[in-house]
């Protein structure tokens, strides 16, 4: 199949004083498998030698800057502004895209377009690379998505529509600004969960997840996750032994989608789709 008979698929990566981790993230773009990608890279003005990094392979690029802004939020939104593509997903510069993983995400995005987002499975690794934990989160509903709602970005693409129809990410949030925006999604699209390794979320001195896998979680932090609870949840997923229990809820869920036939036949088509890709 042509580059041109294939969907565009837009890739920003937002930097900055990153130059450590930049490169390994650049290449795990320019190196996928699918043949038809946009690469965006949006640096705030790095001065670590990170833009040294960026114009070594800038030819392949569709288009980068490097500039002061308002942001990580406001980096993406303003390398969306710039895509040209059908489907979106947002790297950051610290993290890594396993080589099939765009290839899979069209791949289902074609065979399901009720499903304007898809979401695959995370390794999380260290500042060398080193498997720390995986994360396998369980299908979102929307109902239950109210208690919590965690897929791992990195692994996320969605439309060019919806993130258009939503206006984008929120430039007032640093911490939870994918959450906020998902819950946003949630009322366009249903979510379609991948059940393999699609990207690598690094864990190091600097990241800033406050889901547990940050170092500390400031002020800051804690005020934006009040705020997806205000927004975004009801009374009951506000009540904090129901919000405890739903932990153990998803435990038991993610035991019982891993046993579930459907689950082990999307992952055997993504093995034969992965094997096609190799042989053609």
């Amino acid at each position: 199949m042509s580059k041109t008979s294939l969907p565009k698929v837009t890739i920003v990566t937002p930097s900055y004083n990153q130059a450590d981790f930049l490169e390994e993230t650049m290449l795990s773009v320019l190196n996928q498998t699918y043949p038809n990608i946009e690469y965006i890279v949006v640096d705030g003005g790095s001065t670590d030698g990170s833009v040294d990094i960026i114009k070594k392979y800038e030819d392949r690029l569709a288009w980068w800057v490097s500039e002061p802004d308002n942001g990580q939020s406001d980096a993406i939104n303003k390398g969306f502004s710039h895509a040209t593509g059908q489907i979106y997903n947002w790297l950051n510069s610290d993290d890594i895209l396993y080589p099939e993983a765009v290839s899979v995400a069209v791949h289902f995005m074609q065979k399901y377009p009720q499903y304007e987002l898809v979401y695959g499975d995370r390794v999380v690794i260290d500042n060398k690379g080193r498997i720390l934990d995986v994360f396998e989160p369980v299908s979102v509903s929307k109902r239950m998505a109210r208690f919590a709602l965690r897929i791992p970005q990195e692994t996320t693409f969605f439309t060019s529509r919806i993130w258009h129809k939503v206006g984008g990410l929120n430039t007032e949030l640093h911490f939870v600004m994918d959450s906020d925006l998902w819950y946003r999604f949630l009322e366009e699209t249903h979510f379609f969960h991948i059940p393999v390794f699609m990207g690598a979320y690094r864990n190091h001195d600097e990241s800033k997840s406050v889901y547990g896998l940050g170092k500390t979680v400031s002020k800051r932090a804690i005020t934006e996750v009040k705020y997806l609870r205000r927004n975004y949840s009801t009374f009951f997923s506000r009540i904090k032994y129901l919000r405890r229990g739903m932990r153990y809820f998803n435990v038991f869920q993610q035991a019982y989608e891993k046993n579930k036939r459907r689950r082990r036949l999307l992952k055997e088509e993504v093995r034969d789709l992965i094997f096609d890709n190799g042989n053609s």
